[in-house]
């Protein structure tokens, strides 16, 4: 039987489907982003869901997040985004059939003398930066680089892609320069390869799918979260809830300390409720302007958040007991925190907060309304 331990992050498929339909214009193919675990939500169990719901292609950033996919189970076709960091990888892209992003020739020669030496074929997608100045063959070089690539032996381009850097930035113009950008690109590289993509979750929202894109690229979106406030236009099902439990409720006098430095002192008798939650599960130290609910009820955190503890002043909830419920994000009684509202409070993005949450935070999927898979730390991703 599987321990569970009271902290928990519940993840609902259903909502990860629906938000991936909603995400893909018609017509489109989905590239769905599992990248950082799924961003946090888990990619072994999510990259099955998203597959079952129609994504053609898996995204991750680095061959070893294929890896822990493969274990699973999954054969779905996959991106590399990261590309290869080291000349290692290229032998075990080239084995396990993945697609790798390249824009450079180094890097696709080390591919395809790996598909040499093991007398197969690997595929690649060539990466295009167009302005966001970090991964890609610069614009300017990129038909030179992509007519490099294609000549090598063994090696076939599936894909030619760009992603943007100002799509979520209200106001934003340099979105539209980029996509003219790589419509030169495409245009010099004259014949496409089967998938050209540039639209992330940002632009997906902004309905910016540059001509001659028969794919999209959703990351942040699939998981319910939106990706900048001004960019709600899509009807998203937030995918994550994160609870515990009140693990001890003590009657102390005011004036009392609590926690690491007594940052926090009773300002009256009162009550303090202690929460195994913390930092070392993936709340971040910043989160102790934050709130959770409790009965229906925010009440803020009080003191410090440790590596595996924080403390609540439930003085106000007298009802407050052990074994309750703490809702870090999700709904409770009518009452609802966001990754959002602890992105706030922590002065991040809704990105960091659930991406940060930790493998030691069990987490619980549900479809149908009915829990149908685990993945805990002793026991790994397990489907019921």
């Amino acid at each position: 039987m599987t321990a569970l331990r009271s902290t928990v992050a519940d993840v609902d498929l259903d909502a990860i489907a629906a938000n991936l339909r909603a995400l893909t214009p018609r017509g489109m193919k989905a590239i769905a982003v599992v990248k950082a675990d799924a961003y946090g939500h888990g990619a072994e169990i999510v990259s099955r869901a998203l597959v079952d719901a129609g994504a053609a292609v898996l995204a991750v950033f680095t061959v070893e997040e294929w890896i822990v996919l493969r274990r699973t189970g999954i054969d779905a076709p996959v991106l590399v985004l990261g590309g290869l960091s080291d000349p290692s990888e290229a032998d075990a892209a080239v084995t396990d059939g993945l697609t790798v992003a390249v824009w450079d020739e180094p890097a696709a020669r080390a591919l395809s003398e790996a598909a040499g030496a093991a007398r197969v074929a690997t595929h690649a997608h060539v990466k295009v930066d167009t302005g966001l100045t970090r991964l890609g063959a610069p614009w300017r070089e990129a038909a030179a680089r992509y007519a490099a690539i294609r000549a090598l032996p063994r090696i076939a381009i599936d894909g030619v892609f760009t992603h943007y850097a100002n799509a979520d930035v209200e106001g934003d113009t340099f979105t539209a320069e980029q996509t003219r950008r790589f419509a030169e690109v495409l245009t010099a590289i004259g014949e496409l390869p089967a998938l050209v993509h540039a639209s992330n979750s940002a632009a997906i929202a902004r309905a910016e799918v540059p001509d001659r894109c028969n794919a999209v690229r959703p990351g942040v979106s699939l998981y319910g979260l939106h990706a900048a406030a001004h960019l709600e236009r899509l009807a998203l099902r937030p995918a994550l809830r994160w609870s515990s439990r009140i693990e001890r409720v003590a009657t102390v006098p005011a004036g009392t300390g609590v926690g690491y430095g007594h940052e926090y002192r009773l300002p009256q008798d009162g009550r303090v409720a202690t929460v195994p939650v913390g930092y070392g599960d993936g709340l971040q130290r910043a989160a102790r302007r934050a709130s959770v609910l409790v009965r229906g009820r925010r009440v803020p955190l009080a003191g410090r958040v440790a590596m595996d503890l924080i403390t609540l002043d439930v003085t106000d909830v007298p009802s407050a007991r052990e074994g309750d419920e703490v809702v870090i994000i999700g709904e409770q009684e009518g009452a609802r925190l966001s990754a959002e509202d602890l992105a706030l409070a922590c002065g991040t993005n809704n990105y960091e907060v659930v991406t940060g949450i930790r493998r030691l935070v069990p987490r619980r999927y549900a479809r149908g309304g009915r829990i149908v898979a685990l993945r805990t730390l002793a026991d790994g991703p397990v489907w019921l």
